[in-house]
């Protein structure tokens, strides 16, 4: 915990859905001086000032000024303004993903922070979530990863097509899997509540043989959060929703060890099935992974850059690199290549 004196003094920009529980961690962090937040809806935000009791700035700039670092919760359209805005003067800045509407918006914001020396944090909460933590330690070589990530409609974030909504989250999973250069991508898609994509499909092959698939759609009746793998000798599903993972490994209680998934769990159980190379065993357990609140965890770390000035887990150009490729998705659906 650090001196009361000594707090970094941290604000935030937009009030909205996900904003007000940056606010909440904020205002309650014991390493924070938490200053206030700005929000254009006068009526939002005296709604969340009185909630949980913080100050609401009558305009931004006066928040940037009072304040360290700050949190760019707005919509994806004005991220680049406000964070030119703010690394100008020399501010730390969170901003939610995507990193900014176009390359040259992300590009700039990189170059601005690097030669100001300022953190840029990019809010791809799925790089603190504990069950993918946990699935990254169990495997090792997949050479083929799925990714689903669908929603039930709702106006909020059709301001940006489906693949900057939700899919740029799995595409930055996948390139923090997998350390190999893209080589080809193929996508389709569709639109259908309004002017932007809804339906996204995406096919990402890289140099060294492994291929990604990922759907996201937020026309879904459900949410569903999946993400299934396959290497050699394992497949593991993982439901981001419950969460658990569940893995089958084909092979013997000593190989199950080496991997680290033998003894797991109570549920460890073993299957005897004859295949084409004769009588195999397959292993299958189910993991509950620790709870843990990722956005908390994300914010720990923007919090923890800012004061040792070590650069975050996504960091503008990892926030870059995501863009990147979700805008070429997003093209190629456009022109149905």
């Amino acid at each position: 915990m650090v001196d009361k004196k000594n707090r970094i003094k941290i604000g935030v920009i937009g009030a909205g859905h996900l904003g007000r529980h940056h606010i909440k961690h904020l205002c309650s962090h014991p390493s924070v001086n938490f200053v206030g937040f700005f929000d254009s809806n006068k009526e939002v935000a005296k709604k969340i000032s009185e909630k949980f009791s913080v100050k609401s700035f009558e305009n931004v700039e006066d928040l940037i000024s009072s304040s360290d670092g700050l949190h760019i919760v707005t919509p994806t359209n004005l991220h680049h303004s406000i964070a030119i805005d703010c690394l100008k003067k020399n501010k730390d800045i969170f901003i939610e993903k995507p990193i900014a509407s176009s390359i040259e918006e992300a590009e700039e914001i990189v170059d601005v922070s690097t030669k100001n020396k300022n953190i840029v944090q990019v809010g791809h909460i799925e790089r603190f979530n504990p069950t993918i933590n946990r699935l990254k330690t169990i495997i090792k070589s997949p050479h083929f990863i799925e990714i689903e990530r669908l929603a039930p409609f709702q106006s909020r974030g059709t301001e940006v097509p489906v693949v900057l909504d939700l899919m740029v989250h799995d595409i930055d999973l996948i390139l923090s899997m997998v350390d190999s250069n893209i080589i080809k991508i193929e996508a389709s898609g569709a639109t259908m509540m309004g002017t932007k994509v809804d339906v996204a499909h995406a096919r990402i092959k890289f140099s060294n043989g492994v291929v990604a698939n990922l759907k996201s759609s937020r026309i879904a009746q459900n949410y569903v959060r999946k993400i299934r793998t396959y290497e050699k000798n394992l497949y593991t599903i993982t439901d981001l929703m419950i969460p658990q993972i569940e893995t089958y490994n084909i092979g013997t209680s000593s190989s199950l060890s080496s991997v680290g998934i033998l003894g797991t769990s109570a549920s460890l159980t073993e299957k005897e099935v004859e295949t084409a190379d004769g009588i195999k065993k397959i292993y299958y357990d189910k993991i509950i992974p620790e709870k843990k609140d990722a956005l908390l965890e994300e914010i720990n770390n923007f919090i923890d850059c800012i004061y040792t000035r070590n650069v975050p887990i996504v960091d503008g150009t990892k926030g870059l690199r995501a863009l990147e490729i979700a805008l070429e998705v997003e093209e190629k659906i456009i022109n149905n290549d």
